[in-house]
């Protein structure tokens, strides 16, 4: 006997399934039915509720709820009501059976009263083996009758004497209203509702308010304009008031998307505060009002390229035989001339809305392959025809100020892609090229320069390696060094480590390459090879600018890994990056760089090698208890029992977008220096020595970090091995 009165979790899982879901299965009809009875009871408090639907020239029991009030603390009376439920939801009624078959039939309510009409009552308690002295039936409408719903005597806390009143009436005949059209589309995946009947079923469902037209809400238009287009986008949150300076009242199609919720405050730092709920089409409306030229949020969804828009592209750009029209270079400058130009940018354009961090175009022998990085993983996002590759390749050349006639040697560049769109995408692109056995390769890496850096303890750090951290920032001098694989979040961490120590009285100095975050308050230069702008050559420059803090890029040559020591011995913090595996790899690799061991143990003063893990989906994550060597390794690792953790589902959820993994969370090895290790450096002591030394002192490895994560439910073990195998010396 199933419950209707559901956890506000489950009813969040439900709905996202219910309207996210462009094609709806026959099992979803359950999960409307689920939210729908939840409401019923709930709103009207029901005793008994009985859900009906048609099925072919029969009436089919879908859900059935009794009230624990029914039979209190007696346990045979509970099992006989379980029993009976059990016999109804196997029954199936003929049409026009009884007065469940009259409403369906007559599309009318029927409601009657124990007062008005005593003889039907007690033939009912004959046929429920309850006292009735109320009942409630109305037909399932859309544009045909889908079924029935009836409630049974109102719960005698409410004070009616069990009867329901004709409020009640009402605000049932409300909820099969909205209901009916979600029904219809779950079994007729034909029938398309309303947008305006979705909006007022999610409405009705999650208690928020519903706005229909934009005259209901005060609209703040600087506000959207600080906000900008693309993260409304993105995010699906139209910020239309601000309610302190802080905080904002938004409109959603789905108020119950917490994942979105949460990414508009990170990008944003403004918290949502109120929520209201608009329609897909108002939605759209209020974005082609305040953004001309912004393609339709219902058009592609995050994740998706619109490939009506690809399709046209690609035909406007080839004749009907595949040949590529004639596009001469004029074209290829030209925003608006060009189909392959508008191609181009829509790719740009739909990597950054999706969330990716890379973009990689890669012509193949018979198509050209468009990738995307999501959450540290490639994506296949589009095929397109070969002929496209050459057209497309030459216009992000140029865009990036790259040699188009050079195809045999690599090539590296940058888009700053505000020059080449209408749209309010702030947003740099680091380009790099490569001849391939195919053609060229391009790789463009996205550096929003909208995105703010997250606050520290966001970052995954462990309590202990955050206090440890805090620590070492705010020494006055020495050198901090963080190392890992590209995109393993190093400049993250450097950025949220400044943001904590940038005050007016401190003089904080950059060289990057390129500068992927801008942050107030930081005297930034970016690096160009071209005119023999180095980090040596910033290093040097620096050092006659009073700086307090000097962050480098990173470390790659001889010249700047002694520029640095010298910059860390001369009373100045000096943060940078490295390409290391671990932390105490760091040393040797500095020592190959031509820096005497006894400067780097007076310079260094900690090193935090990192990765980034993906987060389990918190919607659809699902708990088990780890056994034989899963429990071996964490055990193993942290020393301590284990109890339950969580794997990721394989089916994954909307939220999740089917993969079970949503956002990324860091790892981390934080080697502070001490006495004990200044001596394992001057003695120049393998790197094992040096990671026994540091573990001695506190260190948590990489690997004892992604096991203490596992533990804490931010990810699973698949996950935690696939990107740092169990430490050899634990």
């Amino acid at each position: 006997m199933a419950t209707p009165n559901i956890s506000n979790t489950l009813r969040r899982s439900l709905l996202i399934k219910v309207i996210s879901k462009a094609v709806p299965s026959k099992e979803d009809i359950n999960s409307v039915i689920e939210l729908t009875a939840s409401k019923v009871v709930e709103a009207l408090q029901a005793q008994s509720m009985t859900f009906y639907l048609v099925e072919g020239n029969e009436i089919a029991f879908k859900q059935v709820y009794y009230s624990p009030t029914l039979w209190g603390a007696d346990k045979a009376k509970e099992k006989k009501f379980q029993e009976t439920a059990a016999k109804l939801l196997a029954l199936r009624l003929p049409l026009g059976t009884g007065n469940v078959g009259k409403v369906i039939q007559s599309g009318e309510p029927i409601f009657f009263r124990h007062s008005d009409n005593p003889e039907q009552m007690a033939s009912m308690a004959k046929t429920t083996g309850f006292d009735v002295k109320s009942m409630l039936t109305v037909p399932l409408k859309s544009t045909i009758t889908l079924g029935a719903i009836q409630v049974l005597n109102k719960e005698e806390a409410a004070g009616t004497g069990g009867e329901f009143t004709d409020a009640d009436l009402t605000l049932l005949k409300e909820v099969s209203e909205y209901s009916s059209a979600l029904i219809h589309r779950m079994v007729d995946p034909k029938f398309q509702p309303n947008a305006d009947d979705t909006a007022k079923f999610v409405s009705k469902l999650t208690e928020h308010p519903l706005v229909t037209a934009p005259e209901q809400i005060e609209i703040d238009d600087k506000l959207i304009e600080v906000v900008g287009d693309a993260v409304i986008r993105r995010e699906g949150i139209f910020p239309h008031k601000r309610l302190s300076p802080s905080s904002v009242a938004v409109l959603m199609t789905n108020p119950l998307d917490y994942a979105k919720r949460e990414s508009f405050t990170q990008t944003t730092e403004m918290s949502i505060e109120e929520v209201s709920v608009v329609s897909a089409t108002l939605f759209e409306t209020l974005l082609k009002k305040f953004f001309k030229d912004t393609k339709a949020a219902g058009s592609a969804g995050p994740g998706e390229i619109d490939m009506n828009a690809v399709t046209e592209v690609i035909q406007n750009a080839y004749s009907a035989d595949g040949d590529a029209k004639e596009l001469s270079a004029k074209d290829l400058e030209s925003e608006d001339s060009a189909p392959i130009v508008q191609l181009a940018n829509r790719i740009i354009e739909d990597a950054y809305i999706s969330g990716a961090s890379d973009i990689h175009i890669e012509p193949q022998e018979k198509d050209l392959c468009v990738r995307y990085r999501i959450d540290g993983l490639c994506q296949e996002k589009l095929r397109l025809p070969k002929q496209v590759t050459g057209s497309l390749i030459a216009r992000l050349k140029i865009m990036c100020n790259l040699d188009i006639s050079e195809r045999r040697l690599p090539q590296d560049g940058r888009i700053v892609f505000k020059n080449y769109t209408k749209k309010n995408m702030d947003l740099d692109l680091r380009v790099a090229t490569g001849p391939m056995k195919d053609g060229e390769k391009v790789v463009m890496r996205i550096l929003d320069k909208q995105k703010s850096t997250l606050p520290l303890p966001a970052l995954g750090f462990s309590d202990e390696n955050l206090a440890r951290y805090r620590d070492c920032i705010r020494q006055p001098y020495g050198m901090i060094l963080h190392c890992g694989p590209t995109g393993s979040g190093k400049s993250m961490t450097l950025y949220a480590a400044l943001a904590e120590v940038n005050t007016p009285d401190v003089n904080i100095q950059t060289a990057e390459d390129p500068i992927e975050y801008t942050l107030p308050g930081l005297n930034q230069m970016q690096m160009n090879r071209t005119i023999g702008l180095t980090f040596a050559r910033a290093l040097r420059c620096y050092l006659r600018m009073d700086p307090d803090i000097i962050l480098v890029g990173e470390i790659r040559d001889e010249e700047t890994a002694g520029i640095a020591v010298e910059a860390a011995l001369t009373g100045h913090l000096l943060v940078s990056t490295l390409h290391t595996n671990d932390a105490p790899s760091t040393v040797a690799r500095i020592g190959e760089m031509g820096v005497e061991c006894f400067n780097i143990s007076a310079s260094l003063v900690c090193v935090c090698a990192q990765r980034l893990l993906r987060r389990v989906c918190k919607s659809c994550k699902m708990p088990y208890e780890p056994k034989d060597r899963e429990l071996d390794i964490m055990e193993k690792a942290l020393g301590s029992k284990i109890g339950q953790i969580f794997k990721a589902n394989p089916q994954g959820c909307p939220t999740c977008n089917g993969t079970g993994y949503k956002g990324r969370v860091g790892i981390h090895e934080l080697m502070v220096n001490s006495e004990e290790l200044t001596e394992g450096i001057n003695k120049e002591a393998e790197v094992a020595v040096l990671k026994r030394i540091a573990m001695k002192n506190g260190m948590k490895t990489l690997h004892q970090d992604s096991m203490l994560k596992v533990k804490m439910g931010l990810t699973t073990v698949e996950e935690a091995l696939s990107n740092v195998p169990p430490d050899l010396i634990l």
